[in-house]
């Protein structure tokens, strides 16, 4: 990974399926979690929570075939930094020091990470009783915590480049030099993921019984989910 210098052009970096998956599994993890601590118990929102982190690892899923597929710097290899980068990275943002990467930095890496970790085992422990009235309500606030360091990270990280690099997950470029940019955005494997995702939550949203709270997709099992309370 290379530094960043403010003085270079715009390249592109995030290809639209790395924009799409990115928003869409962020837009339904903050929806899982925001129903989850919001909505009545007893009301169908907060049932709706569940379908929310149903479609979030989907999202991961779809991470994970791009780490393989994608475009370079959706390599899952690059979410692993060694040691040596790691501490000067930081060392550099308590210095207030510019010290960018091309794609990915050990910390937006570490909390990628994290969060990537955490979003199966937070789901599973969700659709079994005794572990999602209990173990389930402190993952999800190790998540919101996780959710708003990220966040507090972009900022500092905007404040010390001077740039509104987070909005790079919207046009998906960065500052960097012409031969480190991808040369295809992929926008119609990018068209065709976001409506298959749509698709799905739909699929997902139809056959859902907010009554009986179990699921029945076609050709597939009926799936019960747990009456829970929340915490």
């Amino acid at each position: 990974m290379s530094a960043i210098d403010s003085s270079r052009s715009r390249i592109l970096v995030w290809n639209l399926p790395a924009r799409v998956c990115h928003w869409g599994f962020s837009l339904t993890m903050l929806g899982a979690l925001w129903l989850g601590y919001d909505a009545d118990p007893e009301g169908n929102l907060f049932k709706a929570h569940m379908l929310c982190g149903v479609l979030a690892c989907w999202f991961l899923f779809v991470r994970i075939l791009l780490g393989f597929f994608g475009g370079r710097y959706l390599r899952l290899s690059g979410l692993f930094f060694g040691l040596r980068v790691t501490v000067s990275y930081f060392r550099d943002v308590l210095a207030w020091r510019a010290a960018g990467f091309i794609g990915l930095n050990p910390g937006s890496a570490a909390f990628a990470l994290a969060i990537y970790i955490l979003t199966p085992v937070l789901v599973w422990t969700g659709f079994v009783l005794e572990l999602a009235e209990s173990f389930h309500g402190w993952l999800s606030l190790g998540a919101a915590v996780l959710i708003g360091v990220h966040l507090f990270g972009l900022l500092l990280h905007a404040l010390r480049h001077r740039e509104a690099t987070p909005l790079a997950m919207i046009h998906g470029r960065v500052r960097g030099i012409e031969g480190d940019t991808l040369h295809d955005d992929s926008a119609l494997t990018g068209v065709v993921l976001a409506l298959l995702s749509i698709a799905l939550g739909c699929l997902l949203f139809l056959c859902f019984d907010f009554g009986s709270a179990t699921l029945e997709l076609p050709f597939v099992p009926e799936v019960g989910f747990p009456a829970m309370q929340k915490g």
